[in-house]
């Protein structure tokens, strides 16, 4: 599992806010944490906190960017130089929908709060939006690939592929950020996202891509 670098001894005032905001926000729902909750986690006044982020709006889109970057770190750190277009797609996919699952208490969480805001419109629609076209560009750079690698026969254009496999991608890491009870095992997840693209795609997988402890 990738560490993530602003939890690392000695991180800046900045990033132990906002991982106490992640935190709390995951608990309590971002209207409910306060700057004050925030400050009290992390032994500063209120005052120190508002120096970084004079408003929730700012501290939002700043959490926001920071779970994306911190989820595209772990995916990424899941490729090998020697993968196919299919294994990177496939890597791509269960990568993140076992973040999800890792990270339903926390980061996860404050996707779904994300998703539930965006329907209000304003800002929060815009930080929506920007995740989701980041992840269909990272998933049409996949499909791009295999195509050129002659491994996937497309039944509609690439970008439309792409956009059918966000949509589940998010709806699965949705899913495991808010569904009761237990979690599905890494084995049945890759048997689930890989007969999903090879419906997509035609490419055939030909063992596990995920060792295990990967993610």
């Amino acid at each position: 599992m990738k560490t993530r670098p602003e939890t690392k001894k000695g991180g800046s005032t900045r990033q132990k806010i906002l991982l106490a905001a992640i935190k709390l926000a995951a608990r309590h729902g971002f209207a409910e944490t306060s700057f004050q909750m925030v400050a009290d986690e992390i032994g500063l006044s209120q005052s120190a906190v508002m120096y970084h982020f004079p408003d929730k709006n700012s501290l939002f889109a700043e959490l926001v960017e920071t779970i994306v970057r911190h989820n595209h770190e772990v995916v990424s750190g899941l490729m090998d130089i020697r993968d196919d277009a299919g294994r990177r797609l496939l890597k791509h996919c269960l990568g993140n929908a076992l973040w999800a699952l890792r990270y339903r208490a926390s980061d996860a969480q404050v996707l779904l709060l994300l998703y539930y805001l965006a329907g209000r419109g304003g800002e929060f629609s815009g930080l929506f939006t920007r995740m989701i076209t980041v992840g269909r560009e990272r998933l049409l750079e996949h499909l791009l690939a295999g195509v050129r690698e002659g491994l996937f026969t497309l039944k509609a254009d690439p970008a439309s592929v792409a956009e059918t496999l966000q949509d589940a991608l998010f709806g699965a890491m949705l899913y495991a950020a808010s569904a009761p009870g237990g979690k599905p095992g890494r084995a049945e997840l890759e048997a689930k996202w890989s007969g999903f693209i090879t419906a997509l795609t035609g490419w055939k997988n030909k063992g596990p891509v995920l060792p295990g402890g990967a993610v």
